[in-house]
């Protein structure tokens, strides 16, 4: 019974390698963006506060907030916010900055976007993507205008035989920087309305900041001053790489919901890295970018259930997992441009 339960384990890991390995080589190539036009909406209760875009005049294309100096394990003490910042212009170039001088550039009433990657990100990577995302918002604004931020976690880690290890790891990691993520939207004018868009492991950084402004316990740790109070929140969860059932009462990130006007996850029933989800440990159920909010979750969240929402990409995104292949979609962009900017 021990041997075959090695054995059973060591296919199981081998598995989960070679589809995560074949993901990073078929991420590279993006294709053309579809001439699909869907429909989405947003929940009534949320569509009924609509926000009148105003016109900003800036010479800041977006900004990049990055954890990466922060510290990454979590003692007794609360942790230290200590964030990198860089300012990038529309001309791509890139200057250092403050965290009170990117509060202080950010237009009362005017939509912010934060955007959050996944697992394997360099900071280099973030750079080089910061104009797909930033081309892919003004597709979605119809010219208004909002604040772009890009927010970074030291997620950066070498592809090894050791892959299930380390994706667990930085699972874990993605967690502990929801707790920065928090605090950084602690800097945010309240009159601003915040879309959070979660890539991959990034999606799990955005369950367990909205759990803990909520309240939750994130990994033995609650925030202690991090409320949401009446903030409006939403988000867009891309290839979530968390289990279908975290964002129930009772589970994992069960107050996360508290604190969001509306959840939409983008289902694609072919992403080949969240096909083996399920075969990280026994037990461990299908990703939410695989299964959707299922008829059984739904019934958990009962009148929760109203604030999530699946649309399914399969048929954009195909059998690939990264981010740039979303990107390259700019119809998409228009298609949820009512939860990237209310």
């Amino acid at each position: 019974m021990i041997l075959v339960r090695t054995l059973w384990d060591v296919a199981r890991w081998r598995l989960f390698s070679l589809a995560v390995l074949l993901t990073a080589v078929a991420s590279g190539p993006v294709g053309e963006a579809s001439t699909h036009e869907p429909t989405l909406t947003v929940p009534t209760q949320a569509a009924s506060n609509s926000v009148e875009l105003p016109s900003l005049q800036s010479s800041t294309r977006s900004w990049l907030v990055s954890t990466r100096p922060s510290k990454q394990s979590f003692g007794r003490e609360c942790p230290v916010f200590c964030p990198r910042i860089q300012r990038i212009d529309h001309c791509g170039c890139i200057q250092g900055s403050s965290l009170a001088e990117l509060a202080q550039s950010i237009t009362p009433g005017v939509p912010v976007c934060i955007s959050i990657h996944g697992s394997f990100v360099s900071q280099q990577d973030v750079i080089n993507e910061e104009p797909l995302m930033n081309r892919w918002l003004e597709t979605a604004s119809g010219g208004h205008s909002f604040h772009q931020i890009n927010f970074s976690w030291p997620s950066s880690y070498p592809i090894l035989p050791t892959i299930k290890c380390d994706s667990t790891y930085l699972g874990r990691r993605a967690a502990r920087n929801g707790w920065y993520l928090a605090e950084f939207i602690r800097y945010l004018p309240p009159e601003c309305p915040i879309c959070l868009v979660g890539h991959s492991h990034g999606c799990r950084l955005i369950s367990s900041a909205l759990h803990l402004m909520a309240g939750g316990s994130v990994q033995g740790k609650i925030h202690p001053w991090s409320r949401v109070n009446g903030r409006r929140i939403r988000v867009i969860f891309t290839a979530a790489a968390i289990k279908h059932d975290w964002l129930n009462p009772g589970e994992r990130y069960g107050r996360a919901l508290c604190s969001a006007e509306c959840i939409l996850n983008l289902r694609n029933r072919h992403d080949p890295a969240l096909l083996v989800y399920p075969l990280r440990h026994p037990f461990s159920g299908k990703s939410l970018a695989i299964s959707g909010f299922t008829d059984g979750d739904r019934r958990e969240l009962q009148g929760w259930s109203t604030r999530v929402a699946d649309y399914d990409v399969t048929h954009l995104i195909g059998c690939r997992h990264g981010w740039p292949r979303y990107l390259a979609q700019l119809q998409l962009a228009w298609s949820v441009r009512r939860y990237l900017f209310f």
